[in-house]
């Protein structure tokens, strides 16, 4: 499943979230499962569905005698996750301590959401942001196309500047 577009979204106040339909209808449960994992990424938390969270789990498992590097990722990661699991609606619990208005605030997480939020398509997974912090990324990331362009020529290939090919 491929994951795109953007939607601004609302969390209630029983911190309800609504996946949008779209991608709800797009996850196969046996390829990506029905829950999501809600895994901090900096200015943003990042919805993992189920089963390529699992897959990436599984790949952090190095044995008993890890380096100290891996334990602490380990660490890190999967103490600040939480599993959320859709309701009939379509809606997940954003954990308390994820909300910016919460009295008991994640100290281990920079991400802390307003109510108003945008949830952004990102290929394999959701990117949760504030509203207005996602506004202003985007025109942050904007400014500087060249390096934009760059960069997506990497990740995807050349990509031609001529206009289309002519036969």
């Amino acid at each position: 499943m491929v994951i795109t577009d953007r939607y601004d979204h609302v969390i209630d106040d029983k911190n309800r979230l609504a996946i949008p339909s779209a991608i709800r209808n797009a996850m196969d449960p046996r390829t990506d499962g029905s829950v999501f994992y809600l895994v901090p990424e900096g200015r943003y938390l990042q919805l993992v569905p189920e089963k390529l969270f699992e897959r990436l789990a599984a790949g952090a498992s190095a044995g008993l005698a890890l380096s100290s590097d891996v334990a602490r990722v380990r660490r890190l990661v999967f103490a600040t996750a939480s599993r959320l699991e859709p309701d009939k609606q379509g809606r997940v619990i954003i954990p308390e301590r994820f909300m910016a208005d919460s009295k008991n605030r994640d100290p281990f997480t920079e991400a802390m959401l307003t109510r108003e939020v945008t949830l952004v398509g990102a290929n394999d997974r959701i990117e949760l942001w504030n509203r207005q912090d996602f506004v202003n990324h985007m025109r942050e990331l904007l400014s500087d196309r060249a390096s934009l362009q760059a960069t997506m020529q990497k990740i995807f290939g050349a990509v031609p500047t001529d206009g289309p090919a002519s036969n």
